[in-house]
């Protein structure tokens, strides 16, 4: 019979490595003085959804502009597109830990409606490095509902059948506020719960794919 060593079994407890592979990083700001600049965008985006057909993808209801938000030419849309480019820059400094390497970036993006009644199904953003959203109005759900938040899925899908099922968690919900941007990569299975709201919630979901160009200073403008 083997015996148990105290001095062993402290030592396990005390020193034995513990890592968590393969983490799934989410970067997300809530912007500071952007109120008038949600004002603006409110307006604009609202203007086009009276002229513009919707597209239709993950989105059951609501309206969706085509991908093309960034070529849109008032200067508020800039001015996102410039803090899009900030948060993609620092998140992806903090993923790889390494500021010498330098990434092309081409980003894309496209306005979102979601009236009362509206959701959007789980989805991926393929061919994306980063995805995220940027929440110019959430709407005036009840504080009581998780109405119309956004949904992250666990990347593993077996481990909600397998591994501490009822104890960990096998999703991430994140409550929508205006001037929220949330990063995460384009794999993460997503989707946005049924909204409850009578106010439109509005957002601008986009994709960022990046290549490697060579060692510089980080990622360079969006494209």
């Amino acid at each position: 019979m083997i015996r148990k060593d105290a001095g062993t079994l402290g030592d396990m407890a005390r020193n034995a490595q513990f890592e968590d592979l393969f983490a799934t990083p989410v970067f997300s700001h809530v912007l500071r003085n952007v109120e008038t600049l949600n004002t603006e965008l409110r307006e604009l985006i609202l203007e086009r959804e009276r002229t513009t057909p919707s597209m239709a993808k993950s989105n059951q209801g609501g309206w969706q502009s085509a991908p093309d938000f960034f070529r849109w030419s008032e200067p508020p849309v800039a001015a996102i597109e410039s803090f899009i480019g900030h948060a993609i820059s620092i998140a992806t400094l903090r993923v790889t830990a390494q500021p010498e390497l330098q990434f092309g970036v081409e980003l894309y993006g496209w306005a979102a409606v979601n009236r009362k009644g509206h959701y959007n199904t789980t989805h991926v953003h393929p061919m994306a490095t980063w995805s995220g959203v940027y929440y110019v109005d959430p709407g005036n759900a009840s504080e009581d509902t998780p109405s119309a938040v956004l949904e992250f899925a666990h990347p593993v899908t077996a481990s909600v059948m397998t591994f501490f099922p009822n104890v960990l968690p096998s999703a991430r919900v994140v409550k929508p506020r205006a001037g929220m941007l949330i990063l995460f990569p384009s794999y993460l299975q997503h989707s946005v719960r049924m909204y409850h709201g009578e106010s439109p919630r509005i957002c601008v979901p986009f994709n960022a794919h990046m290549a490697m160009v060579g060692k510089g200073h980080g990622p360079t403008p969006a494209s």
